[in-house]
């Protein structure tokens, strides 16, 4: 018995139906556009006022900037922000997940829950006051997580936050669009001064890697880094740091102050900064 070739058979369909597809077409041209041209004298005939131009006369461009001068407004949506950083933080930083964590991974976690709060609660702004909006930044959301390339999740949080801060300038929330820009510059530049490193010192001998471990803590000390953990593989011959280091680090300082370690002592080094 002969084989179906089913690909042939979906190119025929799609050979016959690409005209019919192609007629169809012309016909709703042909029955739209004699509406279109009655429409010409009013284009806005016919659509709800919503639907209409929001802004038709000079006082309307007052809208949404009249808000500035209502302090009890500014106050509210601003503790509404800071509130949703705290409660985050208070998770973000629980001392159980902390204690555990040994990678800059891990590390970095905090950040991306503290950005993702303050979004939630700028979009929970958004939405109560355009309930519409839902849908929108929903498809929004899932076009940023699943077609654009932004890295890692905390930059994916901060391109979710400017998207939501263009919508809210686009519908004139301009006490909430400049609030979570002003709150969430501040969060972005304390939470990228909070740097976490992992420096892993390999091919030490056995009898010298305590020595060598005190030798190399000594050297990240006077570089400003805090040792958060550290763990030795005395099989391995291995160190590892997980430190936290401040953000005016000097990396050829630290680098060069690897390579003037004593001989027996002296490891290889692989070191990774956040």
């Amino acid at each position: 018995m002969q084989e179906i070739d089913r690909t042939g058979i979906v190119r025929g369909l799609l050979s016959r139906g690409i005209p019919a597809l192609a007629l169809l077409g012309l016909v709703v041209l042909m029955v739209v556009i004699p509406g279109l041209a009655s429409a010409q004298a009013d284009p806005f005939s016919g659509m709800s006022p919503q639907a209409r131009p929001l802004t038709d006369d000079w006082g309307d461009l007052r809208e949404g900037w009249e808000n500035f001068g209502n302090i009890a407004y500014i106050v509210d949506v601003s503790l509404m922000l800071l509130l949703s950083i705290i409660l985050a933080a208070v998770i973000a930083y629980h001392p159980s997940t902390r204690r555990k964590a040994s990678n800059i991974t891990e590390f970095e976690q905090p950040k991306t829950f503290l950005m993702y709060a303050m979004v939630g609660a700028l979009i929970a702004q958004l939405v109560q006051t355009y309930p519409p909006m839902a849908l929108v930044i929903f498809g929004i959301g899932g076009l940023l997580r699943f077609r654009t390339v932004v890295g890692e999740a905390k930059d994916t949080g901060r391109v979710i936050l400017v998207t939501v801060v263009g919508l809210c300038c686009g519908l004139k929330i301009f006490v909430g669009a400049v609030l979570a820009t002003f709150i969430g510059w501040i969060l972005i530049w304390y939470l990228e001064s909070q740097n976490a490193g992992r420096i892993v010192v390999k091919g030490l001998k056995d009898s010298d890697i305590l020595t060598a471990a005190e030798t190399y803590r000594g050297i990240l000390g006077e570089a400003g880094c805090t040792v958060i953990r550290e763990r030795k593989n005395l099989t391995k011959g291995r160190v590892t740091f997980i430190v936290k280091a401040p953000p005016e680090l000097d990396a050829e300082a630290l680098e060069e102050a690897f390579e003037n370690v004593s001989a027996e002592q002296r490891g290889v080094v692989d070191w990774e900064i956040s």
